[in-house]
């Protein structure tokens, strides 16, 4: 017996199994279909082709809201915008269906099976081309008056109120925000894994990068004081590289270097499961 888990991004659709204590088996990545209706039969396809299934877990982008059982606000893929993804799963599978927006999912997988497991308090940038994010206290999302508690890649940390310029996290270090900047400086890379390759070798460059991770440390220790959590993590696939995640703490160290009334230094550790965290959180909420 096992669980489905189905993790819906804005490129690729991943999909998995994952055993009643919490193992993921067997993933698989597909391209994510172009509309709704192909993503209802994909997955149905998907789980018809599988047997013992206990139940199926939906990892989404955008945000679900429990009181219309729609995914609301902005999403990855705008065709899931407004639609009642989960009770057209449950209606079409005839089966118990639990869905979650994806920054939660990657906390809750974490919290099950991974780097802030069982933590009482805690948190995950979650950072692709864009930064999701998710808190969660007591093993309870915080979701907020409006569902929106959690989204710290909206966090502003580039302020200057006397001209008027606000710039949110995401748009600072979200991939296609750092790549688009250091482009700028007269390099040209197209994807993270290079980018981050050639900084090892180009002290230039990888002062560029840790000058962005600043506003991402400035974001980690504004948190810590607002929430302060046992741990943070960072997620997403980048978390696995251990150079990014040396120049994340050395950005770090130079922001609190500079407000030395600043004691608490965030704990701050990489999702275990990287984008894989997903698929196990989207099985959480039907196990617990």
């Amino acid at each position: 017996m096992k669980y489905l888990a189905i993790d819906i991004g804005g490129t690729n659709l991943k999909y998995g199994y994952v055993s009643q204590d919490g193992h993921l088996l067997q993933h698989w990545t597909i391209p994510v279909p172009t509309n709704y209706n192909d993503l209802l039969q994909k997955i149905t396809a998907i789980y018809l082709s599988s047997e013992n299934i206990l139940g199926v877990g939906i990892s989404s982008p955008g945000i679900y809201d429990m009181k219309s059982n729609r995914i609301t606000g902005s999403s990855a893929l705008k065709y899931l915008i407004g639609r009642p993804l989960k009770a057209d799963i449950s209606w079409a599978l005839n089966t118990t269906v639990a869905i979650e927006n994806d920054g939660n999912c990657a906390l809750l997988g974490e919290y099950w099976q991974g780097n802030c497991q069982y933590s009482r308090s805690s948190a995950i940038y979650v950072i692709g081309s864009a930064v999701g994010g998710s808190i969660q206290i007591s093993g309870e999302i915080l979701r907020g008056a409006n569902n929106n508690a959690g989204e710290l890649g909206y966090s502003l940390v580039d302020n200057l109120p006397t001209t008027d310029k606000y710039s949110s996290l995401g748009g600072k270090i979200g991939f296609n925000a750092l790549l688009k900047k250091i482009n700028q400086q007269g390099y040209k890379f197209e994807n993270g894994k290079d980018l981050f390759l050639k900084s090892q070798t180009d002290r230039k460059l990888e002062k560029l990068i840790i000058d962005e991770l600043k506003y991402l440390a400035s974001s980690l220790i504004t948190l810590q004081y607002v929430i302060d959590p046992e741990v943070i993590l960072i997620g997403g696939g980048v978390s696995q590289n251990t150079y990014f995640m040396g120049l994340v703490g050395k950005a770090l160290k130079i922001v609190q270097s500079k407000r030395s009334n600043y004691k608490v230094l965030p704990v701050v550790l990489p999702a275990k499961y990287g984008n894989d965290a997903n698929l196990l959180g989207a099985i959480f909420n039907l196990i617990s």
